[in-house]
Order: structure tokens, then sequence, then C-alpha cells
């Protein structure tokens, strides 16, 4: 690791000052730590309720599909499963207004896909 040039005040050794940037650069080290395994517990979550989701009676479906967008509101298996329950149970409103929020929310070639779906019903 490349080693940081840090000021030091006049009121602190450069000893001192060291041990308490080292101890921030710890505490930094801590919350990235802390962050990937946030990530990674989200993650898992995601994934879980998408399988309870597709196993599961619509209404329930449509419920755990929510959930899964308010962990991750770009996320296209959601947002094609709460389509496709409405597909099937004749609900062309709500297919096309889940399938508007998709292709706000969704970036890339699954866009693209989203955007083909809605102006083949619209």
């Amino acid at each position: 690791m490349e080693e940081k040039t840090r000021k030091v005040g006049s009121k602190f050794s450069s000893d001192d000052a060291d041990e308490i940037f080292n101890k921030l650069d710890k505490i930094d080290s801590n919350e990235s730590k802390k962050s990937n395994k946030n990530l990674e517990s989200q993650m898992k979550d995601v994934s879980e309720l998408l399988n309870e989701a597709k196993s599961s009676p619509d209404d329930k479906a449509v419920e755990l599909f929510k959930k899964v967008l308010v962990i991750m509101p770009d996320n296209v298996d959601a947002y094609v499963g709460i389509a496709d329950i409405y597909k099937k149970q004749g609900n062309v409103g709500g297919e096309i207004d889940i399938l508007k929020k998709a292709v706000l929310n969704v970036e890339g070639s699954s866009k693209s896909d989203l955007m083909k779906r809605l102006k083949e019903i619209s």
C-alpha cells in the first residue's frame, strides 16, 4: 500500500499524528467491510425472496417481488415476475404500469427487452 503524506500540526508529534491517522484508516477499513457484508446480506435476502416468490401463489408472489424492488429497485426478475402475473391475470393496466416502472429503473440490454414487451402490449 502506498504511504500517505500527511501534514502534522504544531500540537502533535509526527508519531502521535501517525497513530491517530492509522486509527482513522482502520475505522474506514472496518466501515468498508461492514458495507460489503451489508451488500452480501441484501443480495442473499433478494435471492431468497425471489425464490420464494417464484413458488408462491400470485398475490403473495407480487408482494414478495415488491419487497425485492424495495431492496433493489433495478431488479429485472422482480419486474418481469410481477408483469407475468398481471399478464396471466389479464390485468393489462397493471402489466403496463409495472413495465413502465421497470423501464425507468433498469439499464442495459434488459431495458431494451422491457421496452419491447411494453410496446407489444400498448
